[in-house]
């Protein structure tokens, strides 16, 4: 059958090079983000009203790096693409990731190019959530191809862990990181502003009331509650079936993500830990899609 078939060598140097760069790109473009939201001034985020949100030669040689990277992943897509469609017969499955993540790095481009200076919540849950299903289709593309998954049960662990991502990015986008520190502080503060429910809405903008932020915190906070235990369920689960370095992976950046949040909550948001953060999660995703 065409499924079992294993691309060439050339191909798999292709999809290698393709998952590290866009792992490169996802660091970057959360460094880039952050940094336009001047995370690492201090009092943050009190000090970007006077306008200290850094900018200099660091952010330049990012944003350089962050376009090559970028267009270099388009690049590999379109040849890995055309390598799989050559492939006779076709590589079929190799043929439809690989257009898949095509489609996805020219959405991002466009995004990219039509809101260039954007602070909307909507804009940096775009960019990350593509960023996060770009690194989870590559590292699917290097996944042995007659390799059963574990079906419904790591899709619906996919899908809850893109909703934690995206809380994550609406408290990050709306400056909500350190809206309350604790479950209990979070809620009190959401009661006493009346429940803000607006504040879910990604269009409404950066630089919401502290009631707002809040909320935000109280739910990406309870989510942790609800995906952690999916996680490691799905890492018990790919272990006992035969998928021990997966299982072992998922479990190994399922705990680097939690020891990172919990470095977050109490220390002021350090920017390396941020980004650590965001690296981790995007991998956990990619660990996870695996599976599927």
């Amino acid at each position: 059958m065409t499924d079992c078939l294993l691309p060439s060598k050339t191909w798999r140097w292709m999809a290698w090079a393709c998952l590290l760069l866009l792992l490169l790109v996802t660091v970057l473009s959360a460094f880039l983000r952050h940094r336009a939201e001047g995370l690492g001034c201090q009092p943050w985020p009190g000090c970007l009203a006077a306008g200290t949100a850094a900018s200099g030669v660091v952010e330049a040689l990012a944003r350089g790096a962050h376009r090559v990277a970028a267009t270099a992943v388009l690049g590999l897509a379109i040849g890995l693409l055309v390598l799989a469609l050559r492939a006779r017969p076709s590589l079929r499955r190799e043929a439809g990731l690989s257009a898949l993540l095509l489609l996805m790095a020219l959405l991002l481009a466009w995004l990219g190019v039509h809101t260039t200076g954007s602070r909307a919540p909507a804009v940096a849950l775009g960019n990350l959530l593509g960023g996060f299903l770009m690194v989870s289709i590559a590292a699917r593309l290097l996944a042995p191809p007659d390799r059963r998954g574990l079906g419904p049960v790591a899709l619906g662990v996919a899908l809850l862990l893109v909703a934690q991502a995206a809380g994550g990015a609406l408290v990050s986008a709306s400056h909500a990181g350190l809206a309350c520190d604790a479950l209990r502080g979070c809620a009190d503060q959401a009661a006493a502003a009346g429940w803000p429910w607006a504040a879910l809405k990604p269009w409404v903008g950066a630089g919401l009331l502290p009631g707002d932020g809040a909320l935000l915190q109280l739910l990406h906070r309870a989510g942790a509650w609800v995906t952690a235990p999916a996680l490691a369920a799905l890492g018990l689960l790919a272990l006992r079936r035969g998928r021990r370095a997966e299982g072992a992976a998922l479990l190994a950046l399922l705990a680097a993500v939690l020891a990172l949040g919990l470095v977050l909550g109490s220390s002021g948001l350090p920017l390396a830990a941020v980004l650590l953060h965001n690296l981790g999660s995007a991998l956990l995703l990619a660990a996870v899609v695996r599976l599927v």
